[in-house]
């Protein structure tokens, strides 16, 4: 069988070697996966979500561990990279609890009182039906949460665990079996996962691991699955819909985009420009909602840009398993070209560079793959760099004369993932609010994501959703079930 190399970004070394699957293993491991889907959806809502609690538990346990599995793997200081998995912990706690509140019995009719409603919620959904046939209604109606089956969570490398818990998660504990095919950069860490949900009690034969790049994944949605969780580029994420449409099998989509940071001329713009610099360049600018392009007005743009470039400047790059750097390198030798060709691209349509700008090739760097933080000006929102996802450390900068065009410059892209505002004005704030065409809004910082809250894209930024109670409905099928008792 075909192996799978890591390659640690900092230095080009090979860090270890997986098996990739081919087309064999895959439907051996699709059909494993079926035929665990009655067992799995037996085995109750309450006793799933323990599995997932002490998931997080082992997470937590793990941190500093997995945290530098992702950094060496991928390039994210290991700051970042710890934090990553512990954000992760709260996630999965969110998700398995809520999860166990919002996948049981949602009764219709009777209308309960308020008392009796409590009563419900902590029966388990056997347990409903019976519970109601002892009032004295007429008839009864209740909506239920069934599994889809067996679902393909496709996941990147960016965040290769929080990410991947994100579907993982609520789609074990709504009683599907689940396949995890990672991306080919971070099949290490990925594996380690793997091996966490397994102690947390889950079967090998619910929750199954598939290596390889992305012919697999290819592969795999062509095969006998019920459902595709995808992360990954708007490219892949459309031919993705497409497959699944023909099928009629459901699909959950978060894939790429170019977020703009409207600074106004009321804004705080020292904040502004600590928010801004901390958007772009955190996990080496490798992250689909971070800020992406600056469309600034004209009255404060000159003073926005010096500080922009000041603390670009400051950003220390360097081995991100050193505590005092600021920002490691880009993923793959792939990944870093591709910048490269962006950034050429941008300065001959007339970009100016005005900090950062090139590869980092001498001592200590030379030997993998480092960009400098890019700072680039005199920008017209439909040149290429202001209209491609720029995955890597550049910022974009574009001047306009007033809000309104703000706006319409910021809704100029097929994009629509977030957009951060800074302003100190309600008028204004209620205006972007209104107008910009985008999943997640932020006023005065950057990306903010908690489980809470619904993650989405809208255009080409995504379909359905992630995280909170809409983001676990997204992997069961509601059934409605009416009883005449007249």
């Amino acid at each position: 069988m075909a192996v799978l190399k890591s390659i640690n970004p900092t230095n080009g070394k090979i860090l270890g070697k997986v098996e990739t699957a081919n087309k064999a293993k895959i439907e051996e491991v699709v059909e494993i996966a079926r035929e665990a889907v009655d067992f799995w959806k037996g085995v109750s809502l309450e006793r799933r979500g323990r599995m997932m609690v002490k998931l997080a538990g082992l997470l937590k346990k793990n941190a500093n561990y997995l945290g530098k599995k992702i950094s060496l793997e991928m390039g994210k200081p290991l700051a970042e990279a710890i934090g990553e998995v512990k954000d992760s912990v709260e996630d999965v706690k969110y998700l398995a609890e809520e999860s166990m509140r919002v996948l049981r019995y949602e009764v219709l009719k009777p209308k309960l009182i308020q008392v009796e409603a409590k009563k419900i919620d902590k029966l388990e959904n056997g347990k409903i039906l019976d519970y109601l046939e002892k009032t004295d209604t007429k008839d009864i109606s209740v909506i239920k949460y069934d599994p889809v089956g067996v679902v393909a969570a496709i996941k990147p490398w960016n965040y290769p665990i929080s990410t991947a818990l994100m579907s993982v998660v609520p789609a074990l504990i709504a009683g599907n079996t689940v396949i995890f095919k990672p991306s080919e950069e971070t099949p290490l860490v990925s594996a380690e996962l793997a091996k966490l949900v397994w102690q947390a009690g889950v079967p090998k034969d619910v929750f199954q691991i598939l290596q390889g790049r992305g012919q697999v994944g290819s592969m795999l949605v062509d095969s006998e699955i019920d459902m595709v969780s995808f992360t990954g580029s708007s490219e892949v994420g459309k031919q993705i819909a497409e497959k699944c449409s023909q099928r009629l099998i459901k699909y959950s989509l978060e894939m790429g985009g170019s977020s703009a940071a409207i600074v106004l001329r009321d804004a705080d713009l020292e904040l502004a420009a600590d928010k801004i610099i901390q958007g772009r360049f955190g996990n080496c600018g490798q992250i689909c909602s971070a800020i992406k392009r600056v469309i600034v007005e004209e009255l404060v743009a000159d003073k926005l840009i010096e500080l922009l470039v000041e603390k670009t400047n400051e950003i220390q790059v360097g081995n991100p398993l050193d505590k005092k750097i600021d920002m490691g390198p880009l993923v793959s030798q792939k990944q870093l070209k591709k910048l490269q060709d962006q950034v050429t691209r941008g300065v001959i349509q007339g970009g100016r560079i005005v900090a950062g700008g090139r590869k980092l090739y001498e001592e200590p760097y030379n030997n993998g793959w480092f960009h400098e933080p890019t700072l680039m000006i005199h920008l017209q929102p439909r040149m290429e760099i202001m209209q491609e996802e720029v995955f890597g450390p550049v910022l974009a900068l574009c001047r306009v004369e007033n809000m309104k065009q703000a706006i319409e410059y910021a809704n100029q892209t097929k994009y629509g993932l977030t957009a951060a505002v800074f302003t100190n004005s309600k008028r204004k704030v209620d205006k972007v609010i209104k107008e910009l065409e985008v999943g997640t809004t932020t006023i005065n910082t950057d990306m903010v994501f908690f489980a809470e809250a619904p993650w989405s894209g809208l255009k080409e930024s995504g379909f359905g959703v992630g995280m909170s109670r809409h983001g676990i409905w997204e992997f069961v099928h509601k059934k409605h079930v009416y009883i005449d008792r007249s």
